[in-house]
C-alpha cells in the first residue's frame, strides 16, 4: 500500500508541490469500498464500486490541481483542504469501524505468485512503467519542466495548468491501487485508518532521492524508499 502511495507522491513532488491528502484518501477510499466489497453484493455491484473509488480518487486529486492552479492556493493549502475534507466525509459515512469486506475480494488482492504477492509485482510493474514515462516520454518531461523552472516550461509551450491538475489526478488514481491493498489488509471500513501515509510516503519519497524542490526524482527509488520504511517499522515490531 505504502508503495503505490508513495508513487502518487512522487509526482506531486515532481511538479514542485506537495499532497498532503493522499493518507485520507486511501483512508475514504477504503470506506467508500466497504459499502460495494461485501460478502452479500453481486458482482456487478462490486464492479461498480471499484468505478466508484477510481472516480473518487480521480476527483480529488481534479480538486486538488484545480485549487493551485485556478483559485491560486499554496499545494500545501489546497492539499490540507481537501486532507480535513475527505477525513470528514469517511466519518460521516461510517462514524465506527464496519462493512466487512468479503473474503473472495481480500482472497484475490492477496494472491500470491509461489512466494510473492501478486500485488508487488503489478508494484514493480508500475514503476517501471513510470520510470519509463518520466525519462523517454513527454509526459515525464513536462513533469520535470514544470517542476524545474515553471517560467522557462510556458516559455517552451508547456500547458502549466493542464500538465500539473493532470499531475495530481495521476498521483491521486496510484493512491487508489494502495487503497486496494490498503482494503484487503484491513478487511473492513476504518474511517481511522490511512491519515499516517501522509507523513511515510513524503518521507519514502524522499529517502528515495526525489527533491522537495521539484524537478528532479526517481520512482524507482522512492519503491526502495518505502521497502525501507516497511522494513523498519516491521523489525521494531519483531526486535521488540
Amino acid at each position: 500500500a505504502l508503495g503505490f502511495i508513495a508513487l502518487g507522491q512522487t509526482i506531486a513532488l515532481l511538479t514542485g508541490g506537495i499532497d498532503l491528502s493522499v493518507g485520507p484518501l486511501a483512508g475514504f477510499l477504503v470506506v467508500v469500498g466497504s459499502f460495494f466489497l461485501n460478502a452479500d453484493k453481486p458482482i456487478g455491484v462490486m464492479i461498480i464500486g471499484i468505478g466508484v473509488m477510481a472516480l473518487a480518487a480521480a476527483g480529488a486529486g481534479a480538486v486538488n490541481g484545480s485549487l493551485i492552479r485556478f483559485a491560486r492556493f499554496t499545494p500545501v493549502a489546497s492539499t490540507l483542504a481537501t486532507y480535513i475534507a475527505l477525513q470528514g466525509l469517511s466519518f460521516l459515512l461510517r462514524d465506527a469501524p464496519g462493512g466487512n469486506i468479503a473474503v473472495s475480494v481480500t482472497g484475490l488482492i492477496k494472491t500470491k505468485i509461489g512466494p510473492v504477492p501478486l500485488v508487488f509485482v503489478l508494484l514493480v510493474v508500475v514503476v517501471v512503467a513510470m520510470e519509463y514515462l518520466l525519462r523517454y516520454r513527454p509526459w515525464g518531461m513536462r513533469i520535470r519542466a514544470v517542476g524545474s523552472n515553471e517560467e522557462s516550461a510556458r516559455r517552451l509551450g508547456v500547458n502549466i495548468n493542464r500538465t500539473i491538475v493532470l499531475g495530481y489526478v495521476a498521483s491521486s488514481l496510484l493512491v487508489f491501487l494502495g487503497a486496494i491493498v490498503l482494503l484487503a489488509q484491513l478487511g473492513i471500513g476504518d474511517p481511522a485508518q490511512g491519515v499516517g501515509y501522509t507523513l511515510s510516503s513524503i518521507s519514502a519519497v524522499v529517502l528515495g532521492g526525489t527533491s522537495l524542490l521539484g524537478g528532479r526524482g526517481t520512482f524507482v527509488g522512492t519503491l526502495l524508499g518505502a521497502g525501507l520504511i516497511v522494513q523498519v517499522l516491521n523489525a521494531t515490531v519483531f526486535l521488540d
